[in-house]
């Protein structure tokens, strides 16, 4: 378990931003909320990839020994 902690900051770094922007594209103010246009799938790959970008700099404590 604790090797899959190490990694948690990359996974969430990554689903978390395009979850909320994906979540933010099927409300109604956003084409009546009946499908994801390709310019909000666009925008959530953008904002997965910024923010992975952003933890990626940032460096992890030592990781688990086995």
């Amino acid at each position: 378990m604790e090797t899959i902690a190490y990694y948690w900051k990359a996974v969430i770094g990554f689903i978390a931003p395009a979850a909320v922007v994906i979540g933010s594209a099927v409300t109604d103010a956003s084409g009546g909320g009946s499908h994801i246009t390709q310019a909000e799938w666009i925008t959530a790959l953008v904002a997965a990839v910024v923010t992975s970008g952003g933890v990626l700099v940032k460096r992890n404590g030592p990781r688990p020994q086995r």
